[in-house]
């Protein structure tokens, strides 16, 4: 393992594996795993305003706005101790967020890599529709969900990589081989 505790960010089409990924590297650094996706759903399953207003456009596909997320994702890495790895999921997927993370990151002096989980439209529309999570798992949403990531997301990893913080990975190669090219940067 490094020697610094580092930050790992895992981003991509919907449906690329940035769940899978996260999870395995979180569990092979015994580091906390921050996903996104993962805490709207436990908004919307509480019931409150906030989780109903949420219901409404993660359904649809459509990103939530910025200030949401960030303010989801600073919440977690501001309680973090300093000595500690952590995973990211779903975590910049838009400039705004992209920037923001920067800062803050660069304010508390950790750094961080952003694994880039490359997949074909194809292959998220045939994995989404497969696992029917949720709402964003219908063909409409999913189709929704593509088009947010061109329009929000590309601009992100675009912006990581100006930075020098993107590693690309094919994300339709086996599960295992994902992981074991993830860990070539990690470990």
């Amino acid at each position: 393992m490094s020697t610094s505790t580092q930050l790992f960010l895992f981003v991509g089409r919907p449906a690329s594996g940035k769940e899978t990924q996260g999870k395995l590297l979180a569990e092979k650094l015994g580091a906390p795993l921050f996903m996104t996706g993962a805490r709207f759903r436990e908004i919307i399953a509480s019931g409150s305003y906030l989780g109903k207003r949420i219901e409404k456009e993660y359904g649809t596909g459509l990103l939530m706005p910025a200030w949401v997320a960030v303010y989801l994702f600073q919440d977690f890495l501001f309680e973090l101790p300093d000595d500690q790895h952590a995973v990211f999921e779903g975590t910049g997927r838009a400039k705004e967020e992209a920037e923001t993370f920067e800062k803050v990151t660069q304010w508390l002096g950790r750094p961080y890599t952003v694994f880039n989980l490359e997949v074909s439209e194809e292959t998220v529309m045939e994995r989404s529709l497969g696992r029917a999570r949720d709402g964003a798992d219908k063909a409409e949403s999913v189709k929704t969900r593509l088009a947010e990531y061109q329009k929000n997301t590309v601009p992100a990893i675009d912006y990581f990589r100006s930075l020098g913080k993107v590693v690309d990975v094919d994300g339709q190669l086996p599960v295992e081989e994902i992981e074991r090219i993830v860990a070539e940067h990690v470990l």
